[in-house]
């Protein structure tokens, strides 16, 4: 009788380390997270998140009551970021995880040298505080000692490869969020180098998620509490690891990140612009596969700001009595009627200054806070699907992955919202999952990572539109879809107004 087989999965989310060990039956057998020390969207040391997977491999490890050499196959998976480092393999500066809102003025300057319409065609979407392309610009203008010594540029979920494996290796949906590379032709892209004037040598190379990046080192092995030689799959970005947890491999399908990053997901095959930018073109991490995608819709922020600043005591209690201060937050929520009663949520996407409540009257409470968040993300989803409707790319499934994925008050607000049925697929360290499952589809365990996923990534639920919520979500979807640009237009109205 064969061993048991056991995959460990790695997320350098923003939040923190998040870690996964899953087993080859498909039972979570242990998760864990480990803190940075340093606050979202500050520049945090890569080698602090060497530091966490040191010590958090070791201690899920220990929990999952493991020996080493039980781990079959390790998968990788992160934010975005720009490690630079010199050409002995030493971390030069501090890197951000997600928007670096240090970066404005270099988004305009990008946007300007390649042209709008250019970057566009050429890479993902358009230039962000979060691409590498935009954070290496930063770092020319105002780290000079740093850009003289620069050699390699990695990714998040890559520099942790690099210290463990010593190998250069991303994957096409990472390399897509650089803005360095052309998703169409699944390669660095030569003319978006030139027009800014980067070196293509410090570019890692390309390889399919599920495909054997490198083994751990000895050194790494020892750090790290592994054994030498365990394989190291290329793994995903962020978003196409939500939707390998979720099974969402191939066009027809689409996942909706819940919490988290907020994200919309859809394989496609082949590579596909939206004219009228409102979703992004990139590459699934699978060989062959592409994806359109939008960010930010859904997200935790919001609702961690709730939690901080309106319900700390509440959360605080809810915590100590070991529960899931979602569960309360959603408590709160199902005690208001769909629609909130007339308040409206704009969540704090591209354009901060055109969100937050609308409609906040005296008899609003804290439920109505609550539910208005979920509903605003919920509509946020129905634009982005409407605009997958809109490209012929309607999805004949959608998933649901993330933190939210097991709030049943959440899921349904979803499939009141979009007006179709919506299943779930609730798991703790939902980044985490897909890489681990990536890792399980490469050593032979399974046939491929559609066998892998077909056994291991099974739905917890699903959840079926109600038509009266619906007919209200119906009234509500075009007035909401209007207020972000109505708020912008009086906030900055055109020059001519302004003088009459």
């Amino acid at each position: 009788m064969p061993a048991p087989a056991y995959f460990l999965g790695l997320d350098v989310d923003r939040a923190g380390l998040g870690l996964l060990v899953l087993a080859a039956d498909g039972t979570v057998v242990a998760t864990l997270r480990r803190a940075y020390g340093s606050d979202a969207g500050a520049g945090l040391e890569p080698q602090d998140w060497w530091r966490a997977a040191r010590t958090g491999i070791k201690e899920i490890l220990r929990r999952a009551s493991l020996r080493p050499d039980q781990i079959r196959c390790i998968g990788l998976t992160g934010d975005e970021a720009c490690v630079a480092l010199a050409q002995d393999g030493k971390v030069l500066c501090a890197a951000t995880l997600g928007p670096d809102p240090r970066a404005t003025a270099q988004v305009e300057a990008m946007t300007r040298t390649v042209g709008q319409r250019n970057l566009l065609n050429l890479a993902s979407g358009p230039a962000t505080t979060s691409a590498t392309a935009v954070k290496l610009l930063w770092l020319r203008e105002r780290e000079k000692r740093v850009w003289h010594d620069l050699a390699y540029v990695l990714p998040a979920k890559d520099f942790l490869r690099y210290r463990l494996t010593d190998t250069f290796t991303t994957d096409a949906s990472d390399a897509a969020a650089t803005l360095l590379f052309n998703p169409k032709t699944r390669s660095w892209s030569k003319q978006l180098l030139a027009l800014l004037e980067l070196n293509a040598s410090w570019l890692p190379a390309i390889a399919a998620g599920t495909q054997l990046s490198g083994r751990v080192s000895d050194s790494a092995a020892r750090d790290a509490g592994l054994q030498a030689g365990t394989p190291v799959v290329a793994g995903a970005g962020h978003a196409a690891a939500i939707a390998i947890s979720a099974g969402v491999l191939h066009p027809g399908a689409a996942v909706i990140e819940l919490g988290g990053h907020g994200s919309l997901f859809a394989p496609t095959p082949e590579a596909i612009k939206d004219p009228q930018g409102r979703l992004l073109s990139t590459c699934h991490s699978l060989a062959g596969t592409w994806a359109l995608a939008a960010n930010d819709l859904a997200g935790s922020a919001s609702l961690d700001w709730l939690m901080d600043h309106v319900l700390p005591a509440e959360v605080a209690q809810a915590r100590r009595n070991q529960r899931d201060p979602l569960d309360l937050l959603a408590e709160l929520a199902a005690e208001v009627p769909p629609g909130s009663d007339g308040l409206v949520f704009i969540a704090p996407n591209a354009h901060p200054a055109t969100s937050g409540f609308i409609g906040l009257e005296p008899r609003h409470g804290r439920g109505h806070l609550v539910r208005a968040v979920m509903e605003g993300g919920a509509l946020a989803c129905a634009q982005a699907m409407q605009a997958l409707t809109d490209l012929k790319k309607t999805p004949e499934t959608i998933h649901v992955s993330g933190p939210g994925a097991g709030n049943h008050l959440w899921c349904q607000i979803l499939a009141d919202v979009i007006d179709r049925p919506v299943t779930a697929h609730a798991s703790i360290e939902s980044a985490a999952h897909g890489a681990a499952l990536l890792a399980s589809s490469a050593v032979g365990v399974f046939k491929g990572i559609d066998e892998a996923c077909n056994r291991l990534a099974k739905p917890k639920a699903t959840f079926n539109p109600r038509r009266a919520a619906t007919e209200v979500y119906a009234g509500i979807a075009p007035v909401v879809a209007r207020l972000p640009a109505a708020i912008a237009h009086a906030i900055s109205p055109e020059p001519d107004e302004v003088l009459s």
